[in-house]
């Protein structure tokens, strides 16, 4: 059975979602909304969509439409998940799920009432080499979790509402370091406690451009964040180390390998690459089929949001922050 899907908001990111979608188009019957009714046009002409709206509550009400995935900016999420919800529409909502914890808890409350999903478009938790160290560590390979540092760098100059705090919520870790939050909490469990550090800025937006974190995970684990979208690289470095009473897993999350390390020696243990949008996708429509939370859901959502603003609140004052 196909979802129709109505991706709304058809900028450049709707060409790398719709990019990678191919995998799965025949679970899909795509529609395209956009305020610009041209631009939707011809994104419906350009990938085979059903259909296209010259705006979103076009869109949200029409009856072909049972779901739509929202690729605006983080200030217009709760707004766009109220009109969803007004309309019986499920939501696919890219992260953050909002740039407040109050926001994020009226989305969920709208879905809730209106008996419809609310889904976070959270590729780093259906990535599967992450898949695959959670199946490790659940085996026992691993052994008790001792720390997991994440690590993501790599050089970006944002534009637009990415340059407001307002309209973001904060500077780059609420966009692009949230992914490593989700690693950092998905793998280690939620934070008990954290502390934070930014450096100084090199990009000319408001709020920080990198971010270091300490926090103390569950079983006494430690986990680390070192995120920064101003360091000078060719290309991106992003890593993943995992180390237990056992075992040590190295990997970078896009990759197809990861390396397990023990005093018996090392090993490569191949895994399926990917950049885990496919799955979110699959994931959300069987989530309806199935009448059952996401994988991904809008509490997990709140999770990640709770670490990225407990860390600039950490900044802010200078000291460790509480999660209990």
């Amino acid at each position: 059975m196909r979802l129709s899907l109505c991706i709304v908001g058809c900028g450049g990111y709707a060409r790398k979602v719709m990019g990678y979608t191919r995998d799965v188009a025949g679970d899909f019957r795509f529609y395209f909304a956009s305020r610009d009714p041209d631009k939707a046009r011809l994104y419906a002409e350009t990938y085979g969509g059903a259909g296209h709206f010259g705006s979103y509550e076009e869109a949200a009400a029409s009856p072909d439409v049972e779901a739509m995935y929202f690729l605006t900016p983080h200030y217009l999420h709760l707004e766009h998940a109220l009109l969803a919800a007004a309309y019986g529409k499920h939501v696919l909502m890219e992260k953050p799920i909002g740039r407040t914890i109050e926001e994020a808890r009226q989305m969920a409350g709208a879905a809730r009432d209106a008996g419809t999903g609310l889904m976070v478009a959270e590729n780093y938790r259906f990535l599967p080499t992450i898949i695959r160290a959670k199946e490790l560590m659940a085996l026992g390979y691993v052994g008790n979790l001792r720390s997991v540092n994440v690590i993501g760098d790599w050089a970006g100059v944002p534009g637009g509402w990415r340059t407001s705090l307002e309209m973001s919520g904060g500077g780059s870790f609420i966009d692009g370091g949230i992914h490593l939050v989700d690693a950092l909490v998905n793998l280690g469990g939620m934070p008990e406690s954290l502390y934070a550090a930014a450096p100084p800025k090199v990009l000319g937006k408001d709020g920080e451009d990198g971010m270091a974190v300490v926090a103390h995970l569950p079983g006494g684990a430690v986990g680390t964040i070192s995120y920064s979208n101003g360091t000078p690289r060719s290309r991106p470095k992003v890593e993943i180390v995992m180390a237990g009473t056992k075992e040590t897993l190295t990997f970078d999350p896009f990759g197809e390998t990861i390396e397990r390390e023990s005093l018996e020696g090392r090993t490569t243990e191949p895994v399926k690459g990917g950049t885990g949008s496919s799955a979110m996708l699959l994931e959300f429509r069987a989530s309806i089929f199935e009448d059952r939370e996401p994988a991904m859901s809008a509490e997990e959502g709140i999770n990640d949001l709770s670490v990225v603003l407990a860390a600039y609140r950490s900044v802010e004052r200078g000291w460790p922050i509480s999660l209990s």
